[in-house]
């Protein structure tokens, strides 16, 4: 190729070199139109600019570099060929200014790079925390998906799915019997934690093992909470048996005749208690026994109101009346009373009866005079019945001055039938608070003889040296609490007046222990306070076991005869057997005794094989064999020295329970049933 020579011309515009011949130079800029820099150029400075464009040409075209190293213009000529321009003239510029920028940018840089980094890296963090947290989820992903699968051990993910299917039959299981949800609902959520643990520890962190071991320690909790909610449903049942039994017992004493079909669901709800396995078969019985205890009470409000039916009939016709009517209408009402079984039954019974007491008020007239003196009477006693019970009375004895006003003053019929009708309602209101006031004056009253007694009869021990009550079974440690408490709780009059049966009846068996005491007839001899016993409770064609608290003995009676006597320990001073008419709540042979109080209490026991056991109060009060103990008999529920030997557990009376040797035991439960009764006095 020709060589061209070059002018030493650049523009002092915008700088670029101008090719062109030596002699042209007026020549213009081709780019800016500018005259060109027609200094001359130091031999130095020509080197540098050619040096400039060889450096410009060489971001452009690949290979100059490489050719030889001279310093000709044709590469200059054939580098700015190759480019634009306008291209080839910035480029020049900028490196041609490139020194001194960069040596600006030197200057500058400690203060105004380290400002941009900041703010780079604060805007980069939270990409930073996004793509670890993508990370980390892709992470889990690829553990679930990829590796889970319990290590890739087939026979482990099949016994975790049978542990996991086991303990959802026993869940399902468990409501079918009747398991309180309350009680699941934990287990329920604690397999749901269960589970979750699958999704979030991958198989290197042994989820198998863990899922094994978590479903078989939740299946061990269903069984404990089955068995413990099957105890609480069978004492809740056992309760309310025994609160049905008693009230069919005070109504026996009360004189009420239509027991039979009462003692026939009582039975029954019995042999339900015999057979029963579930909380469901528990929960049954104690719906059954309520509702017999319901219609029991409104069986004897019905009574009640045929008793005062029948009295007001008898003091008519004893003032000349005729009720011949009237005795017909009692008939009915008698016989509708007799065939009446449920609560809907009585209460249909006391409606009628209500309603026909009304015309019985309209018949009284004819015998106003005899009528009204009757009813005064009535009233008066009432009023002075509060007074003996510590109540306010004057209320009431304003009410019985102004009926007394009323009798004088009626002129009419109408005079008549208003007095009638006020007198009753008189009488009426105060029956709530006169039953509140009898329950609140016994209950006192059997709290204090109960105290009197066992002050002027102390029990001397010489073993100890130590005096004791021998009725502690009538104070607080025994029933003398749960009377206190019935008291409390009562509400309506019913309440009350079940009350005040209840502590007739704690009087009469205090009674009989004090008869008792001073009874001398041989201990294995019919004794008068059992038959006594007996007949208040109308017994006589029953089994009974009729313990005596004072001799330590127990009597079994049948149908009124004595069949045999035995000598039994009783509870000691400060855990008595309880006094009253108790039903077989529960019958076992074998069991094992568990102890309720936690190890290190005075009260606990090993768990402990029994062979013969009744239970005839609520809460674990048995009759029961107590092969550990050598003696029995009186002063056995203090503290002695056994015959065979003093151990922890028979120096002192039993925890409430009844015990006997193994040999009475066995007798006595073979000779006894069901439908046996235990009185305790």
């Amino acid at each position: 190729m020709a060589q061209v020579s070059l002018s030493q011309h650049f523009c002092t515009c915008c700088g670029i070199a101008i090719a062109g011949s030596a002699e042209d130079n007026t020549r213009l800029c081709p780019y800016c139109q500018k005259s060109s820099d027609e200094r001359p150029r130091r031999s130095d400075e020509q080197g540098a600019d050619a040096e400039v464009t060889i450096r410009v040409a060489a971001r452009f075209v690949a290979g100059l570099r490489d050719e030889e190293d001279s310093t000709d213009d044709e590469k200059t000529v054939r580098a700015s060929t190759r480019l634009s321009p306008l291209a080839y003239a910035l480029a020049v510029q900028q490196e041609r200014h490139s020194a001194p920028v960069a040596e600006q940018a030197q200057q500058t840089r400690p203060q105004s790079v380290p400002r941009k980094r900041a703010r780079r890296s604060s805007r980069k963090k939270p990409l930073v925390l996004v793509g670890c947290a993508l990370g980390l989820v892709l992470l889990l992903a690829l553990l679930l998906f990829g590796l889970a699968g319990y290590g890739g051990n087939p026979r482990l993910a099949q016994q975790v799915a049978q542990s996991k299917a086991q303990l959802d039959s026993q869940l399902s299981q468990a409501r079918a019997q009747g398991v309180p949800l309350a009680l699941l609902q934990p287990l329920y959520r604690q397999e749901q934690q269960l589970a979750s643990t699958r999704l979030f520890l991958p198989a290197f962190f042994d989820t198998g093992q863990r899922l094994l071991k978590g479903y078989h320690a939740l299946s061990v909790k269903v069984a404990s909470v089955v068995e413990q909610a099957t105890e609480q449903a069978q004492t809740r049942a056992q309760q309310d048996v025994q609160n049905f039994q008693v009230a069919l017992s005070q109504a026996a004493v009360r004189g009420a005749a239509n027991l039979d079909s009462f003692s026939q669901q009582f039975s029954q709800d019995q042999l339900a208690l015999e057979t029963a396995k579930t909380p469901r078969d528990y929960a049954a019985i104690s719906q059954q026994a309520r509702q017999g205890l319901l219609a029991l009470s409104a069986m004897e409000m019905a009574l009640g109101q045929l008793q005062d039916f029948e009295a007001t009939i008898s003091r008519l016709r004893a003032a000349g009346v005729d009720v011949t009517a009237m005795q017909a209408q009692y008939e009915d009402d008698l016989a509708a009373f007799t065939g009446a079984r449920h609560v809907s039954d009585f209460q249909n019974v006391s409606a009628l009866i209500d309603a026909q007491y009304q015309q019985v008020i309209v018949g009284s007239i004819q015998a106003f005079p005899y009528v009204s003196v009757t009813k005064l009477n009535e009233l008066q006693a009432q009023v002075r019945q509060l007074t003996i019970y510590g109540l306010d009375a004057r209320p009431y004895q304003q009410r019985l001055q102004a009926d007394e006003v009323m009798v004088e003053q009626a002129k009419t019929v109408f005079d008549d039938l208003l007095f009638l009708r006020q007198v009753d309602t008189d009488i009426a209101s105060m029956h709530g608070e006169l039953v509140q006031g009898e329950a609140r004056y016994l209950v006192k009253k059997f709290h204090q003889e109960a105290a009197a007694w066992a002050k002027a009869h102390p029990y001397y021990d010489s073993y100890d040296g130590h005096t004791y009550a021998l009725d502690s079974g009538y104070m607080q440690a025994g029933i003398g609490a749960s009377i206190d408490n019935d008291l409390a709780d009562a509400q309506t009059t019913s309440d009350f007046e079940a009350m005040v049966a209840e502590a007739q009846n704690a009087l009469f068996n205090l009674h009989m222990l004090e008869a008792d005491f001073n009874d001398h007839t041989p201990w294995n001899r019919p004794h008068a306070s059992d038959l006594a016993a007996i007949e208040h409770y109308k017994l006589q064609n029953r089994t009974v076991l009729m313990v005596s608290l004072v001799e330590q003995v127990m009597r079994v009676y049948r149908n009124g005869r004595l069949l045999r006597s035995f000598y039994v320990t009783t509870g000691r001073a400060e855990l008595p057997s309880l006094p009253g008419v108790w039903a077989t709540l529960d019958r076992r042979s074998p069991t094992i005794f568990k102890a309720a109080d936690p190890k290190g209490s005075p009260y606990w026991f090993p768990d402990t094989p029994i062979k013969y056991a009744i239970l005839y109060h609520w809460g674990g009060y048995f009759v029961h064999d107590a092969w550990w103990r050598a003696s029995f008999g009186p002063g056995t529920q203090f503290p002695h020295q056994d015959a065979g030997g003093d151990t922890a557990y028979n120096f002192d009376g039993s925890h409430g329970c009844i015990n006997l040797s193994e040999s009475d035991a066995a007798w006595v439960y073979q000779h006894t049933d069901w439908n046996t009764l235990i009185v305790v006095y």
